[in-house]
């Protein structure tokens, strides 16, 4: 479904084939108050661009690949904050232990998405995950929601897009100390890298909790190419980081991987 016009922002769609074959379901800016998906049980994978999407826990048992797009908030002055929103991490993925590969791009003025009350290992066989468009002006550590919830993660990709607005430090997420240990992360790349605090801490704790980790890249120029909706691929382009600013980037990262990791290649570009 792309960009359907099926009754305005009121209607529901209820998709509901238990003798389908379907095996891909792409829902791409579609105007539509709500899409729900009941029973899908050969689905192995989702794409939920910019449509509010809502299914049952056992809606589609096969899903593997899940691509999710979502924006919230307004930006003009005086209704900014009173349509601002405040959406928990469960709210979208608590229905997809089973998934290996995930998207997500969750955008707007403001940082929407916030921790969870009650936390929980919400993708126990996630493998790869790209956290793609993360707005400059947001708290950028705020994916450690993510990665916290995924404990067999191997690949982890965040493209930070740059914007006009400066982050704010009363929006900070207040993280707590934890003794959490992840276990499978290989490889953590970060595009748009501007060596921003909390663009550093969520390299050092990505550094300091990881025990398997071989490669972290951190890039100024690069950005997330789709190669469909459920593959990617990070494109950089190198920058000429003079020697005092590469010298004080890694100051502040080194001596944060874990006491039990093998040597990390870090490399900035």
């Amino acid at each position: 479904l792309n960009s359907c016009l099926c009754g305005g922002r009121d209607m529901v769609m209820v998709v509901d084939a238990p003798s389908s074959q379907i095996r891909e379901f792409v829902v791409d800016k579609c105007e539509i108050g709500s899409i729900w998906l009941r029973d899908l049980p050969n689905l192995e994978r989702l794409a939920s661009l910019g449509t509010h999407l809502f299914f049952e826990s056992t809606a589609f048992p096969c899903l593997r690949q899940w691509s999710l797009a979502r924006r919230h908030g307004v930006s003009l002055d005086g209704f900014r904050q009173h349509f601002r929103q405040h959406l928990e991490l469960d709210l979208f993925l608590e229905h997809t232990p089973d998934i290996t590969d995930l998207i997500i791009r969750f955008t707007g003025p403001d940082r929407w998405i916030v921790p969870s009350i009650s936390p929980s290992v919400l993708l126990p066989n996630l493998r790869r995950l790209l956290v793609a468009d993360v707005p400059s002006s947001w708290d950028v550590s705020w994916p450690r929601l993510l990665f916290e919830t995924a404990p067999s993660l191997e690949s982890f990709h965040i493209h930070i897009a740059s914007c006009m607005e400066e982050p704010s430090p009363s929006e900070e997420i207040p993280w707590c100390p934890t003794k959490f240990r992840q276990h499978r992360l290989k490889e953590f790349v970060m595009a748009g890298f501007e060596a921003t605090e909390r663009q550093i801490y969520l390299v050092k704790f990505v550094m300091a909790v990881c025990t398997a980790l071989r490669h972290v890249s951190m890039f100024k120029n690069g950005h997330a190419q789709d190669k469909g909706h459920w593959e990617w691929e990070m494109v950089t382009q190198q920058h000429s980081w003079t020697e005092e600013e590469k010298d004080d980037t890694l100051k502040q990262i080194m001596g944060t991987a874990s006491s039990t990791a093998a040597p990390v290649q870090l490399v900035l570009g």
